[in-house]
């Protein structure tokens, strides 16, 4: 089956379109979710850090 010039083109252009409003309905639903701060998402990670270093045998962290 072939298309013609047009028709791929008006395809193409519906596509591209599809893709924008997607990406547009995207960055909204984005930018009014709220985000955690670096900090926050740092001290989480610390924490998490320190609790699997303290579920590790003694024996173990002494020769990491």
């Amino acid at each position: 089956m072939q298309m013609s010039d047009y028709a791929l083109a008006q395809l193409a252009n519906e596509r591209l379109a599809h893709a924008r409003e997607v990406a547009a309905r995207r960055a909204l639903v984005r930018s009014l979710t709220p985000r955690e701060s670096l900090r926050v998402r740092l001290v989480g990670v610390l924490v998490a850090l320190g609790r699997r270093h303290l579920a590790e045998p003694a024996a173990q962290r002494a020769t990491s």
